[in-house]
């Protein structure tokens, strides 16, 4: 247990110190703004369904992904506050760690600020609570599979701005290279559908959760955390 107290104390302190900025708010108050626009933008067509509202939002994980991890790694090491945390008797482990948790915490806490949206279509009609509770169950698994691959992308450069903009180019590529998969056939298709994680959501839109799904995110989030480790084994 006393190894996993830098871990918490570690994730503690970067929980506070995002929502306690101006920085955390706005993004939280924009991320909240975003979901209602999306869901007025679903709602035109009079149905009491959210799974496009869902598949929007998964996109909107990318580019939130990388705007939080963009102060994990890159904005301390500009601000010198890195070089403390990287020279402090903490294993990798528990660096990478507690920043993922962290991280991954304050992510939580934005896509509750969402749940006003299922709450309202519920008063205008009668929504199936299986593809929202799927839905919700995806956007945690997806989060997390993202904010580490921004942690290892923030982890390579002293650039709050390009490990943002690197976080949500390499993500939304990914993304989209799934949909560019849907129009190819052969093995180009088959390794485009592995990878993207586009084509491992639709079993949480449609309110069923699938082993191979849950195993791909874990393996990305997996990977990312691996890759983050290792590039701060090398600055050490």
């Amino acid at each position: 247990m006393s190894s996993l107290r830098p871990v918490g104390a570690l994730a503690g302190r970067d929980v506070r110190a995002v929502l306690g900025s101006a920085f955390g708010s706005g993004l939280a108050a924009g991320f909240a703004a975003l979901s209602g626009v999306l869901l007025i933008l679903d709602l035109r067509g009079n149905q009491a369904r959210l799974d496009t509202w869902f598949a929007a939002l998964f996109v909107a994980l990318g580019l939130l992904a990388a705007l939080l991890t963009m102060r994990s790694f890159a904005e301390a090491e500009r601000t010198g506050e890195l070089e403390l945390v990287l020279t402090a008797p903490l294993h990798t482990w528990q660096i990478v760690v507690g920043k993922f948790v962290g991280a991954v915490v304050v992510l939580a806490v934005m896509l509750v600020c969402t749940a006003g949206c299922p709450l309202l279509v519920a008063t205008m009609g009668s929504p199936d609570a299986g593809p929202i509770i799927t839905g919700y169950v995806g956007l945690v698994a997806v989060g997390m599979a993202f904010v580490a691959a921004g942690l290892a992308i923030s982890a390579t450069t002293p650039n709050p701005l390009v490990s943002a903009v690197g976080t949500a180019g390499v993500l939304l590529g990914l993304w989209f290279g799934g949909l560019l998969g849907g129009g190819l056939t052969g093995r180009p298709k088959v390794v485009l559908d592995a990878l993207s994680p586009a084509t491992h959501v639709t079993g949480y839109l449609r309110g069923t959760l699938g082993i191979a799904d849950a195993c791909y995110f874990l393996s990305f989030a997996a990977l990312g955390l691996g890759t983050t480790a290792l590039v701060l084994r090398w600055r050490r």
